[in-house]
């Protein structure tokens, strides 16, 4: 019998924080449930415990594989999924008890494509924090209303709250399928596209408001690491995710495109301040200026200005790059 539910958790040296995870997914009830764990590599204990897990919980199917990142990870959990709905949850967060049979309910009865969920983040116990009511993820969402996935992402993006969170989508696994949809695995950003994608492809979207899936704050993240080759990952990244929405804003209605117009601005404008303040060595600098004054994104990011203050931190962008690409090492 098909399952209701595939819950794909990708894992790579969560060892501290699987007892917990693991102990949240297995405590979903009251629906049909496949608990797809994926262990990316890791070099700690987190192979044992997620075979401990699995001998006490039939439901846990265990894949091991060589360490090559979140998005091949998810990715192989997605070949193996067999769920009517797909849920992800990363290997240090935690979700609410009842959560899956709750958005399952409101997705079913919806026949909804997608429902975004919401969440709030902590570092210590999850659940006591909950309990308290936490401050959400998630405040400007149409949560009564469903739209296409494609006026959900132009409102996020006017709205300034467009969440590219993969663990907070309930997805129609059909409606990954039929989109061909699988992670890149050359990026960290890999939700941004991704989740253009799953907007470009959803016709129905929902939107539930209690926040139900715990994030860790994890101040020793790749996104928060100074490191100098992962910040330089990250740059390349930025770069990665803006062309990207330049291609998927080819061909698309105005306001469609007008919203990944925008949302490049605000990519680009990460990508200035991780190149201004970031660990970024003078010949990687000069390296990412080069590549983007040659792919037009000082253009793109015009197109998507809408203020005087859009457009100063659009000449500011090119005029720096400017000044690093002819910079020496």
């Amino acid at each position: 019998m098909q399952p209701d539910v595939s819950l794909i958790i990708p894992v790579f040296n969560n060892e501290p924080f699987l007892d917990e995870s693991l102990s949240a997914a297995c405590a979903q009830g009251e629906l049909s449930l496949e608990i797809i764990v994926i262990d990316d590599g890791s070099t700690d204990g987190s192979l044992r415990k997620i075979n401990a897990h699995a001998q006490r919980d039939p439901r846990i199917i265990v894949i091991e594989q060589a360490n090559q990142g979140v998005s091949a990870a998810r990715n192989a959990g997605l070949d193996r999924a067999s769920g009517k709905w797909l849920a992800f949850l990363d290997g240090d967060d935690w979700i609410a008890p009842g959560s899956l049979a709750a958005w399952h309910q409101q997705a079913e009865q919806g026949d909804l494509d997608c429902l975004l969920c919401n969440g709030f983040s902590f570092r210590n116990d999850p659940q006591v924090l909950l309990n308290s009511q936490p401050p959400a993820i998630l405040s400007r969402q149409p949560w009564d209303s469903i739209l296409s996935g494609s006026d959900w992402l132009v409102q996020g993006v006017i709205q300034r709250e467009w969440p590219h969170y993969v663990w907070l989508q309930f997805c129609r696994r059909s409606v990954i399928e039929a989109a061909q949809m699988r992670f890149r695995r050359d990026m960290i950003h890999e939700d941004i596209p991704w989740t253009v994608q799953l907007a470009l492809a959803v016709k129905r979207m929902g939107f539930s408001q209690p926040p139900r899936y715990g994030y860790r704050s994890n101040p020793s993240s790749l996104t928060q690491s100074r490191d100098a080759d992962k910040v330089h990952h990250r740059v390349a990244s930025y770069l990665k995710v803006a062309a990207l929405l330049k291609d998927f804003a080819k061909g698309q209605p105005a306001a469609l495109r007008g919203a990944l117009q925008k949302q490049i601005m605000r990519e680009m404008g990460h990508f200035l301040g991780k190149m201004r303040k970031g660990n970024v060595s003078r010949a990687h600098r000069s390296e990412f200026a080069a590549e983007f004054l040659a792919a037009g994104f000082a253009g793109m990011m015009l197109k998507g200005c809408s203020n005087y203050r859009e457009l100063a931190a659009t000449f500011k962008a090119w005029y720096m790059c400017q000044i690093w690409k002819r910079q020496k090492p």
